[in-house]
């Protein structure tokens, strides 16, 4: 073989080997997007002909089902029921202008019959209707119910999840909308962006943390000082700095306390001065280990979270940051998972909501695998932290937990929002009794300084579970 030949075979071979691996990435890992993807109409023709299958919690019960009122060989008229409302509307989505949730998520399954070419020849023969895959989901009406109501009131959000597992539990939103209502308020939902009813707050929401970003801030000085022990901090209610102040709620003196101390009462003066000792480069590497600028391990629609700093960064900005204000956002979602990291040693399970997939024969054909997404942080600093929120529910912030019959940990956090005093309430953290154990974030907006609300929720949440 002559040169020119020998390099034309060469790179043809190397032509087909990227052809053949990049259709190999695509149906591994983008092929589903484009199947589930809102303008992907070939899918939805199927509709006509396929009577869309059923989506189940984790105990069976039908959260949304197709009532056939169609022809035998035209389901287009079919309607979409939805038995619980506005509790599921978020995660569960609908099908008409757009696709949301999981109707969005799994559109091509609920629309294929997934059974064999001789199945389909008999059931063509037998007139027999063909109806597409039915999906079992990991949410439990118990706690999706416990957590909506814990809303009743408030605009907000609670995501649920095993940290065992990555078991995706809840996801509650409000304020919500009735799907069944949804060609009636269409109009409506679209006009008034004020109450943003469609968005799904639990995965999309992209709140200012306050206080509950001390987890970060904490397992960065951690890192950084292996003599963390020794911190000694006396506030007396503000701490000063070049230009501006920070202070604690009301002003509260927290007097003399080490770092556990500081985190259990939620110190905005020790945890600002804390920040301005951070070397910036370590403490952004630490963030993105914990998924902030990150890609979720998510399937359905979510924002990511943002952590700012950089070494072009001011005190300002660093103080600001390091209490959880300034220009870091997260999704009650992303600060779930980071709860879960915590109580399962530092390991992050992979989160999901699709338990698996059956067809109309009744052959389960796709089931979730549960599988270690990441480790966000050593085995020992998870059990620091663990430590730290424990104190949190005994003496700090979340007190109210001290008494309940199921151990609490967490981290409470007030994130200003405007200058009339009105913040965004959190409780971030997880709680067990026995072998069970979940965790939660939940946020509520514009709520008065000083609210506790979001730690009620949770409480509501936990004790609904662990009954």
């Amino acid at each position: 073989m002559n040169k020119q030949a020998m390099v034309t075979t060469i790179v043809i071979t190397m032509i087909f080997a990227f052809m053949i691996g990049f259709y190999a990435y695509f149906v591994a890992v983008d092929s589903q997007k484009i199947l589930n993807n809102t303008y992907n109409r070939r899918i939805d023709e199927n509709a006509s002909k396929v009577v869309r299958g059923t989506i189940y919690s984790r105990s069976k019960k039908k959260l949304a089902y197709t009532d056939t009122k169609g022809t035998e060989k035209d389901f287009s008229d079919d309607t979409r029921e939805y038995p619980y409302g506005k509790t599921f509307a978020h995660a569960i989505g609908i099908t008409t202008h757009g696709k949301y949730g999981l109707e969005k998520m799994c559109n091509y399954d609920l629309l294929s019959s997934q059974t064999s070419v001789m199945q389909k020849i008999i059931n063509d023969f037998s007139n027999t209707t063909e109806t597409g895959c039915d999906v079992y989901t990991t949410l439990s009406v118990s706690t999706q119910k416990a957590a909506y109501n814990s809303l009743e009131g408030y605009k907000g959000a609670v995501f649920v999840m095993n940290p065992d597992t990555g078991a995706i539990l809840s996801m509650a939103s409000r304020p919500s909308y009735d799907p069944y209502t949804i060609d009636d308020i269409w109009d409506d939902l679209v006009k008034d962006s004020s109450d943003s009813r469609l968005v799904n707050r639990a995965t999309q929401g992209k709140y200012i943390p306050g206080s509950i970003f001390k987890i970060v801030t904490t397992l960065e000085y951690i890192r950084e000082n292996k003599n963390y022990n020794d911190f000694e901090y006396y506030c007396n209610g503000k701490a000063a700095f070049k230009g501006f102040s920070i202070k604690c709620f009301d002003g509260t003196s927290h007097y003399s306390e080490d770092l556990k101390d500081s985190f259990a009462h939620s110190c905005n003066s020790a945890f600002s001065s804390i920040g301005n000792e951070l070397n910036i480069p370590k403490f952004r590497k630490t963030a993105n280990k914990l998924l902030f600028n990150q890609p979720l391990p998510l399937e359905m629609d979510y924002n990511e979270s943002v952590f700012p700093l950089t070494k072009k960064s001011t005190q300002f900005d660093i103080t600001q940051t390091s209490i959880g204000q300034g220009k870091t956002t997260v999704s009650p979602a992303h600060m779930a998972m980071i709860a879960s990291a915590v109580a399962n040693n530092g390991i992050l399970m992979k989160p999901y909501v699709v338990d698996y997939i059956e067809n109309s024969s009744g052959n389960t054909i796709k089931m979730a695998e549960q599988e270690e997404y990441k480790r966000l942080m050593s085995k020992s600093e998870a059990k620091i932290l663990q430590e730290y929120m424990a104190a949190v529910c005994e003496y700090g912030t979340a007190k109210t937990f001290r008494y309940s019959d199921y151990k609490a940990y967490g981290k409470t956090g007030t994130a200003e929002v405007d200058k009339k005093d009105n913040v965004n309430s959190w409780f971030v953290g997880y709680a067990k009794k026995g072998k069970k154990r979940i965790a939660i974030a939940v946020v509520l907006e514009n709520m008065p300084q000083g609210s506790n609300s979001a730690t009620n929720c949770a409480k509501e949440v936990f004790d609904a579970y662990f009954k």
